[in-house]
């Protein structure tokens, strides 16, 4: 894996702005959850909070998002000690001090300075490609030489390009092309010292959207996005394009749904027990995750760390927002379903890991993650991974409606690591909902130690993780592990 597993952090503040020209767009989700999840830099105990669940989640990939507002609300006029950029540089603390890798994305312009005439300014491509590409540039080059992050490893010019309503519509309010951005861009941080930074794209629902040309040397990175309510065949179509040693990324991923005005969640199509925060959505996004990772997949970053949760839906991981106060939590708490649910993988997949190779039953061979028929027919998914340090982990998802028991045989080189014992730890949506859920460690039942058997129940419903961590529930993760 050229990164690991996280999520979108974004930066952009809570001021709302009412667009009258929006295209296709509403004003109350036209910025969606993308604004407004952190707490104001004076409630200083949430930002705490924010950085210890970060730790303990163990995110060491996050898509870290901000506007051209943000920096340069007017033509080389640029802002470092404005709110939202105190905010920016909280994040990329965290991300630096927790050696998580940055996927820098820019969402939007939002500034009229550098919008088309007639498009309004949140969905504008540049009217000039070189200032965009010399603001871009100057920001970057001021977080990673003046203020020192080493954490941003990827840069996207925006999210979600190539669709009528998107955020990258040209003067005839079409989509537009990202590319003479990218290769502006590309040329801009070469001429500035950074040519470290690869940039990504086109970071939003098909390949071939916004212009895209995968095979241009100013593409360092390919990224989709996956909000599917199934396994997406996109990451087959990542991994088949012929660059080698060019990262394939999943920038974002969860389940697509809207909410109504009072912030409860609905799902667009589908029953309620659909929505994010459901135990269904979890299985699915750590179906996804195992999945990619068998696809070859180098990194994948879930929607999202923080936000309102009552904008376009409740993505959020953990809770800063009270959206019938209307108000900011003194203090951040879990989500519980979402946060346990992507937690019992995040906490012991370290960035960089090998994918090792799975064999099931059923005679089904290949890099891991895939779907394991055994003899009864219950669908099983597993993956397992090896870290830089030399840890091992297996994820076992049971998407079966009752309990299923796993024999985990390790041989080849795989076979040296039970000198150590390999730790369970498991979640299931009643263990989650519980107030008093802790992720607790238990020691593996070896059936036959000297053929390196263990045997694992996975119940109904449930994602479970054996590894040679053996991480107690107050323990913040080591993503270095």
């Amino acid at each position: 894996m050229a990164a690991g597993l996280g999520a979108s952090w974004h930066a952009i503040g809570p001021t709302t702005f009412w667009y009258g020209d929006l295209i296709q767009r509403d004003n109350r989700t036209c910025r969606g959850s993308a604004f407004g999840g952190n707490p104001p830099s004076h409630k200083t105990e949430a930002w705490r909070d924010l950085r210890e669940h970060f730790e303990w989640l163990g995110l060491s990939f996050v898509r870290v998002e901000i506007d051209a507002r943000m920096y340069e609300p007017e033509r080389e006029q640029f802002s470092w000690h404005n709110e939202e950029m105190q905010a920016l540089y909280s994040i990329l603390d965290t991300c630096q001090a927790n050696a998580a890798d940055v996927f820098f994305t820019q969402m939007w312009q939002d500034v009229a300075w550098n919008s088309h005439p007639g498009i309004c300014r949140l969905q504008s491509s540049p009217r000039s490609v070189a200032d965009f590409a010399n603001g871009l540039a100057t920001l970057l080059e001021h977080l990673i030489k003046t203020k020192g992050y080493s954490c941003i490893r990827w840069i996207a010019v925006s999210n979600e390009p190539g669709f009528g309503s998107c955020w990258w519509l040209g003067p005839d309010g079409k989509p537009d092309s990202i590319m003479p951005a990218v290769r502006a861009l590309r040329a801009e941080l070469d001429r500035r010292g950074l040519s470290d930074l690869a940039i990504s794209g086109p970071d939003t629902h098909g390949l071939d959207w916004a212009g895209m040309e995968p095979h241009d040397p100013a593409i360092g990175a390919l990224s989709l996005h996956a909000y599917e309510g199934e396994v997406p065949k996109k990451f087959d179509e990542l991994v088949a394009i012929d660059r080698p040693g060019v990262p394939r990324f999943i920038s974002e991923f969860g389940h697509f749904f809207m909410a109504d005005y009072r912030g409860q969640n609905f799902p667009l199509g589908g029953p309620e027990s659909e929505a994010p925060h459901s135990w269904s959505a979890q299985l699915l996004n750590a179906e996804k995750i195992l999945t990619g990772l068998n696809a070859g997949i180098d990194g994948m970053i879930r929607w999202s760390f923080a936000n309102r949760g009552d904008l376009d839906g409740g993505w959020q991981l953990v809770r800063t927002w009270d959206p019938v106060r209307w108000e900011y939590l003194d203090r951040v708490v879990p989500e519980s379903t979402a946060y346990f649910g992507f937690g019992v993988i995040t906490r012991f997949a370290a960035k960089h890991s090998s994918i090792l190779e799975i064999e099931s039953l059923g005679g089904n061979k290949g890099r891991s993650g895939s779907s394991i028929s055994t003899k009864r027919g219950e669908k099983i998914l597993a993956t397992a991974l090896r870290s830089p340090a030399g840890e091992l982990t297996i994820f076992l998802l049971n998407l079966e409606s009752e309990d299923v028991t796993a024999v985990v045989e390790l041989s080849g080189a795989a076979a040296a690591w039970p000198t150590r014992p390999l730790w369970i730890y498991q979640v299931t949506e009643a263990a989650v909902r519980r107030s008093d859920f802790k992720l607790q460690p238990s020691a593996a039942s070896y059936l036959n130690e000297s053929a390196n058997k263990i045997s694992v129940v996975l119940p109904a419903r449930s994602i479970t993780t054996c590894s040679t961590i053996k991480r107690l529930p107050e323990e913040s993760a080591n993503i270095r592990s």
